[in-house]
């Protein structure tokens, strides 16, 4: 491959591809010029947001700061910010075609604390490295002073860590990658990032940028995920990678202190204007007729706040929901204070699928404590040990379980409620019982 060197930024550059002799159809094994994007540089760079930008700013910062005061469970040791982390890392999945199933993904953890030995398959094993991506945002966003590079690398590390691609977690690709078109050649690719000699300094410029942004933390945010995308810098997992980027920020910010705002299972319903307003973030200086850098970050971070504002209504909802369930529970089973019954109840939105074992390290009661509140909240209804997993002792609060599946086919409607629009993706099967 060679390069016409250009060092404008936010532009196109010409290089030209070589024929690759593995292709199996003659335009596989074309060779020819290709145009990788150079995305214009954000540290330094002036950047001033639209007046409807930075409303939308505003408005997002107080729904993400709302939904972090608001949710009940979050101060405990096991709580509901557990769960939309697992619904974040789902859906940030599900937008790369990654599928799997709520109720599994509990019950793998389940038997992994246990240690109990069990077939994950690839698929799984992505979902999960997904929620180690996530959990290492999280830490990044709460004890970075500095956010550097390194940490970058080392959410993506986490990503891949337990997956065919392990080898390449953590490290910036060295080859060039694109979307779409021939897998052999990037000459018919819907969109060619930067080459790779480009991506280090691009990268080093993108943190740089968020040490020294002066605009509001969800445009920084909002910025930083689309700015990653662009640049591609790995191998597989950017998509994922930015989007757990965007958590790290937030928390560091100040925005997100104690739960994960469920960003991606918006992304994941508008999926296709998702893709548009990434592309449309892409600014050629070389046209004429193009739209500002300013302009086209303002419209990207005004789809992002939108996306920002719905999730945490949509979050607040469902922890309205969480509340009243609990609260039910309670008044059925009328626990003593303290008791590890009540702590138990008090961790279920969050844990719904759990073992004696894990009740122990929820609660810090003793085993036989732990036992007892299994065995009275099965006894009154609230748990059901798992078919699948009897051996292994899993029990399941279906009614959680339940209600986070009408939580996730609500969000793939525009409007929340899937008996007015027909869902704009693949939902789970809706539960027994329930209309939504």
């Amino acid at each position: 491959m060679s390069v016409r060197k250009v060092m404008d930024m936010g532009s196109y550059e010409k290089a030209m591809w070589a024929s690759d002799p593995m292709g199996p159809t003659r335009k596989d094994r074309a060779s020819g010029a290709f145009y990788p994007y150079i995305p214009d540089k954000l540290s330094g760079t002036e950047i001033s947001l639209s007046m409807d930008a930075a409303r939308s700013c505003e408005r997002a910062a107080v729904a993400l700061s709302g939904l972090d005061v608001r949710s009940r469970y979050v101060t405990t040791a096991e709580s509901l910010s557990h769960m939309l982390l697992r619904s974040e890392a789902l859906s940030s999945s599900r937008i790369e075609g990654l599928e799997m199933n709520v109720r599994r993904l509990l019950e793998v953890e389940a038997l992994n604390e246990l240690g109990v030995s069990h077939r994950a398959n690839s698929v799984e094993e992505e979902v999960l490295g997904n929620i180690e991506a996530m959990r290492e945002a999280m830490n990044i966003g709460t004890r970075s002073e500095v956010m550097t590079l390194d940490d970058v690398l080392s959410m993506h590390a986490a990503l891949l860590r337990h997956t065919r691609l392990a080898e390449y977690g953590g490290a910036l690709r060295t080859t060039q990658n694109w979307i779409g078109g021939s897998w052999y050649n990037p000459l018919g690719a819907r969109y060619v990032p930067p080459i790779a000699e480009r991506v280090e300094l691009l990268m080093t410029d993108l943190v740089s940028f968020l040490e020294t942004s002066q605009l509001p933390v969800v445009a920084t945010a909002a910025i930083a995920h689309a700015q990653l995308e662009t640049i591609h810098p790995f191998v597989d997992g950017n998509g994922r990678t930015g989007r757990a980027l965007v958590h790290a920020v937030l928390r560091r910010g100040g925005l997100s202190t104690r739960v994960v705002a469920p960003i991606s299972l918006v992304l994941l319903a508008l999926k296709g204007q998702y893709y548009e307003a990434l592309e449309s973030y892409r600014f050629d200086s070389n046209d004429e007729s193009s739209r500002t850098f300013s302009q086209t970050a303002s419209s990207w971070i005004e789809f992002f706040c939108h996306a920002v504002q719905l999730a945490c209504e949509r979050a607040c909802a469902y922890d309205e929901r969480m509340m009243a369930l609990r609260d039910r529970w309670e008044a059925s089973v009328h626990p003593r204070l303290g008791s590890a019954t009540q702590q138990l109840l008090d961790a279920l939105p969050g844990n719904p699928v759990i073992s004696v074992r894990s009740v122990v390290r929820i609660t810090g009661k003793s085993y036989p404590a732990a036992r007892a509140a299994v065995r009275m909240l099965e006894e009154s209804g609230i748990l059901v040990q798992t078919s699948k997993n009897r051996k292994s002792g899993l029990y399941a609060a279906r009614e959680v379980l339940d209600e986070f599946t009408l939580y996730e086919r609500a969000l793939a409607t525009s409007v929340g409620d899937t008996r007015m629009e027909r869902p704009v993706r693949r939902v789970p099967q809706r539960p027994r019982n329930v209309s939504l």
